[in-house]
């Protein structure tokens, strides 16, 4: 049975977008980009009127379904191609570990994006302070707990760490050093196992990968 065919609809930018593409590309599955160009026109065909998005084409019928909100996709893309764990209590625990990455994303977004310059110093101060150490010490917890070996249940890498790996990139574009091998060594191994991965390392070298 043909594989549906697959385009990301997203910005020309790594942001909510390149955790889709991740698990697409550690799933070994070929995708599509998808740029909008008359923005005000397009997001009136979406779901909710955002992105990212995901267009699903049935190979037989041609017909295209539109998947909105970028956790909902990852989580489908997940599923379907074996980038979960196997036990439904291992898979709650890990999806637990995944909306705490959804958080501090929505968190930092919120810091770059949704505060007024004048109050950005104070809000920065506080993410630093506040939301990052909660968030490493978090998930260090969980990592520590499964053997500190870069994977947060089990032994398999799952779309939970494709997310952190997204994540830890984007907090040290944003924040320098924020997430390191010295002040976050268990985060860091995540990082490290995903960045070895073959067919992720394939990703980074190659012309797919978005440069911002």
């Amino acid at each position: 049975m043909a594989s549906p065919a697959y385009t990301v609809y997203y910005w020309q930018i790594k942001g909510r977008g390149e955790m889709i593409r991740l698990v697409l590309e550690a799933a070994g599955v070929a995708y599509e980009n998808k740029y909008p160009k008359e923005w005000a026109t397009e997001k009136a065909s979406l779901p909710f009127g955002q992105l990212p998005a995901l267009l699903i084409t049935d190979p037989k019928t041609k017909q295209t379904t539109t998947l909105a909100q970028s956790a909902a996709i990852v989580r489908y893309l997940a599923r379907k191609y074996n980038l979960v764990a196997a036990d439904p209590l291992d898979f709650a625990v890990a999806d637990s570990i995944f909306e705490s990455a959804v958080d501090a994303t929505n968190a930092m977004i919120k810091v770059v994006w949704g505060t007024p310059e004048a109050e950005k110093p104070a809000a920065l101060e506080k993410f630093n302070t506040e939301v990052l150490p909660s968030f490493i010490k978090a998930h260090t917890a969980f990592l520590e707990k499964n053997g500190n070996k870069g994977i947060y249940v089990g032994n398999k890498l799952t779309y939970v760490e494709l997310t952190i790996f997204n994540i830890i990139n984007e907090l040290n574009t944003l924040i320098p050093d924020a997430i390191t091998a010295k002040t976050a060594p268990a985060l860091w191994k995540v990082r490290e196992t995903v960045a070895n991965h073959d067919k992720i390392k394939a990703y980074l070298a190659s012309p797919r990968l978005h440069s911002k």
